[in-house]
């Protein structure tokens, strides 16, 4: 004898909806707010190597002028921190050999070894007051037992198109860095960026405020 199911009253659809709820507002939020520190932690580790190199190689290089403005005080002697740009390299050498004939020879420390750049780095471009801007051969910045500093600039490239900046003040050896090209208010001169053609132009024009560029 055929029968006929009856729909579900109200009451049923109601206590269906109870037993199978959906997320709320709230544990979506819980959510959302759990991814948010996943990517946070994650994002460091998926940059590209090539900026971590870029900024890496300038963090290096600005400790090691660092370390070079505090030795030359300590050892009353003068230093310098010398950047091969055909090479791409840089090296630590101090005031030494015979009394009579003193020159400057490399550090014997293990701080100031040889450093050579990642293969993915490079050396754009180096700005000392002296000479101006130099893309070729060994250039040097000194550091004097009292205190001073020569100002350097140094422009670090990667192999893709990334740029960073290291620079040192002259008073208070003080090293700021930014992951970019910067130039300086007091590195604006006409005649020490012949030769730098569009891409000084362009780095004139990425940083309006150079000072505030570099942390």
């Amino acid at each position: 004898m055929p029968t006929s199911t009856p729909a579900p009253s109200s009451e049923r659809r109601r206590s269906e909806r109870h037993a199978f709820p959906g997320f709320t507002l709230l544990e979506l939020a819980v959510v959302l707010a759990i991814l948010g520190i996943a990517v946070a932690f994650l994002a460091p580790r998926l940059r590209d190597p090539e900026d971590v190199a870029l900024a890496a190689s300038a963090e290096r290089l600005a400790t090691t002028a660092r370390y070079l403005y505090d030795e030359a005080a300590y050892r009353r002697l003068p230093m310098r921190l010398n950047l091969d740009l055909d090479q791409q390299a840089y090296f630590v050498t101090v005031l030494g050999g015979e009394p009579d004939a003193p020159e400057f020879v490399p550090l014997d420390s293990p701080l100031a070894r040889p450093v050579s750049l990642p293969a993915n780095v490079a050396f754009r471009d180096v700005v000392l007051p002296a000479v101006g801007l130099v893309t070729e051969g060994v250039v040097f910045a000194q550091f004097s037992p009292e205190g001073w500093a020569d100002p350097l600039v140094v422009h670090l490239h990667g192999r893709s198109g990334g740029d960073a900046t290291m620079a040192i003040e002259p008073l208070t050896g003080r090293t700021r860095v930014a992951d970019r090209y910067v130039v300086l208010e007091s590195d604006r001169d006409p005649d020490d960026r012949r030769g730098a053609g569009e891409r000084g132009r362009r780095g004139m024009r990425a940083s309006r405020s150079g000072d505030d560029a570099l942390r």
